[in-house]
């Protein structure tokens, strides 16, 4: 048997926004340091690094290399969406290598990202889908908060997935000013988007829940109203600014915030396009399904969260225990288990 068919067999997953945090300052350009089958990546780096500097914004390798996280700056959704997918992107080499790599996810911004991972963009065009949709994203005003329907042991708690619903029901029979939408299912987590009108007074309708250290629910700071109808005048303009973005069949399977599978013998990459300019800007972002599909069609030995951070591991494992996958219940076998693994 060949080194290769050894390696466990894995479903890729890639972070969205808020990912890149101070302990991930300048593991873009350690990443790169010495690799040797970077070029692309690097190639696009460069191509990044001068259309800032021409723009007289800070560059990724600039903001990467800073001495300090400074909040402001690098949690900016513009500068935050570009060092994550160059981060992303830069560690798929190494994780190619340990894993036999079966399907691409992303969550939200990260869904550009495994576009790019599974072949179906090349990683210049993937930095320059990620650059326009940061850029389009200021379109929409609103804002992002999440909170969580599990419990200590990451299991559903129906209490706490009544009271979002309720939550929910109640801002948005408030009127249009009061737009409320579920933007993202993110395992037991939910991120929820509005207006500004809504956000504030879904912090105050939500249930108040302590989960580790932090409490839930909290705004989401630098994030717009993603995946809901606020952002139509995004989609619009993503229509047709990327009209003509070079998508091709990924070379490994794909899978989308809908929990639909795009396979390199009949992806179509107009579909593709189509929806990653239109529908998931518009809709609800499943990350859930996607994880769940995963589960189902891969039989992965190993759920891998892509850096940077550790974001996805948490909603990752809701699904496996959710899903029982492999006899997993909770989270402390989850933890034992080794199935959720963060790189």
């Amino acid at each position: 048997m060949s080194s290769a068919a050894r390696k466990p067999i894995a479903v890729l997953l890639c972070p969205g926004r808020g990912s890149y945090g101070k302990n991930e300052l300048g593991s873009i350009a350690k990443a790169l340091a010495g690799a040797s089958d970077q070029a692309a990546l690097r190639e696009a780096l460069a191509e990044a690094d001068a259309v800032r500097a021409r723009e007289r914004r800070p560059t990724v390798s600039e903001l990467d290399a800073a001495p300090a996280f400074r909040p402001g700056l690098h949690l900016d959704g513009k500068n935050a969406a570009e060092l994550i997918y160059f981060a992303t992107m830069a560690q798929l080499p190494v994780l190619s290598a340990r894993y036999a790599i079966a399907a691409v996810a992303g969550n939200s911004l990260g869904w550009y990202t495994a576009l790019a991972a599974s072949g179906a963009v090349d990683v210049a065009t993937g930095a320059l889908l990620v650059r326009t949709m940061a850029r389009l994203q200021d379109l929409a005003k609103g804002g992002q908060i999440l909170t969580t329907s599990v419990d200590a042991d990451w299991r559903v708690d129906p209490a706490l997935a009544r009271g979002i619903d309720d939550a929910l029901a109640a801002v948005a029979a408030r009127g249009e000013d009061h737009h409320v939408a579920r933007s993202i299912r993110l395992g037991g987590h939910e991120v929820l988007a509005g207006t500004e009108a809504g956000v504030t007074a879904l912090l105050s309708a939500l249930p108040k829940v302590l989960g580790g250290e932090r409490e839930f629910p909290f705004r989401l700071a630098g994030h717009g109203p993603f995946h809901t109808r606020l952002c139509t005048e995004v989609a619009a303009a993503a229509q047709h600014e990327l009209s003509e973005l070079p998508v091709t069949m990924p070379r490994i399977h794909l899978i989308d915030g809908r929990g639909d599978v795009h396979s390199p013998w009949s992806a179509d990459p107009d579909e593709l396009l189509d929806y990653t300019t239109g529908e998931q800007v518009l809709t609800t972002f499943d990350f859930s399904a996607s994880v769940r599909t995963a589960l189902r069609e891969f039989n992965p030995d190993v759920v891998l969260c892509a850096g940077p951070g550790t974001s996805l591991r948490a909603p990752a494992g809701h699904v496996v225990i959710r899903e029982r996958y492999r006899g997993v219940h909770g989270r402390e076998e989850l933890f034992a288990s080794g199935i959720v693994a963060v790189e």
